[in-house]
């Protein structure tokens, strides 16, 4: 999670072209959802479990849930002028949730082959750390949106293995004293480093929440929440 100094990751930077949902609406195959469900689909686990199912229950929901939207091709059918992405998901989640009757019919047909590879474990054990705040379930669908989207965008730094470590590093309030301790870099190479890990950071989840927004002040939005939600 980024420190008090990184309030401002993404920096001024406000002026970015906007793509038009154009991942979402192209996702009609596994490989293309990938990357969307690898973000998106913890806050939807997170949000069944708050509303009261155990975790077992949750994760056949939220398989079930993932693989009627791809069924029903819902990513590419979806209609960006309602609003933005987490505002779909959430309304369509809801709307399979009503009716439970349905929804245990959906898991029956998924059979013990779920369709998407998802570390529940891992998604348990982060929503147990979160379930002690008493707020309500978009909020913490929201929070660990942010937070499953901050932890997806580290993984895709790209450097020197001393530079990915000095960033690290930086990130859990090490000094540069330290740092340069423990990477062999200068300091003036450590804060350089840092300063392009950064960068690429702020580009990298940007270019996340472009895919799912429609026009500059949506993304403006987006990237003014997805800090105030890790702060």
């Amino acid at each position: 999670m980024p420190n008090n100094n990184d309030t401002q990751m993404m920096g001024d930077r406000h002026h970015f072209p906007t793509t038009s949902w154009n991942l979402v609406q192209s996702a009609r195959n596994v490989e293309v959802l990938d990357s969307l469900i690898k973000i998106y689909w913890k806050p939807l686990y997170f949000f069944v479990r708050r509303n009261g199912y155990n975790n077992e229950t949750a994760k056949d929901i939220v398989q079930s849930f993932l693989t009627t939207l791809l069924e029903r091709d819902a990513f590419s059918r979806a209609d960006p002028a309602r609003g933005r992405f987490r505002t779909f998901l959430l309304a369509a989640l809801k709307n399979f949730l009503k009716d439970c009757s349905k929804a245990e019919s959906r898991l029956k047909r998924g059979g013990d082959q779920p369709l998407f590879s998802l570390d529940f474990v891992s998604g348990e054990s982060e929503y147990t750390m979160d379930a002690g705040k008493e707020d309500p379930p978009e909020t913490v669908l929201n929070r660990a949106w942010a937070k499953s989207l901050w932890k997806h965008s580290l993984l895709e730094l790209q450097g020197e293995p001393a530079h990915l470590e000095a960033f690290r590093l930086y990130l859990a309030d090490a000094d540069y004293a330290a740092i340069c301790g423990r990477t062999g870099l200068s300091e003036s190479a450590a804060k350089s480093a840092v300063h392009r890990m950064r960068g690429q950071l702020r580009d990298i989840i940007v270019g996340h929440i472009q895919e799912t927004v429609t026009n500059e002040e949506d993304l403006k939005a987006e990237v003014a929440e997805f800090m105030s939600l890790l702060s």
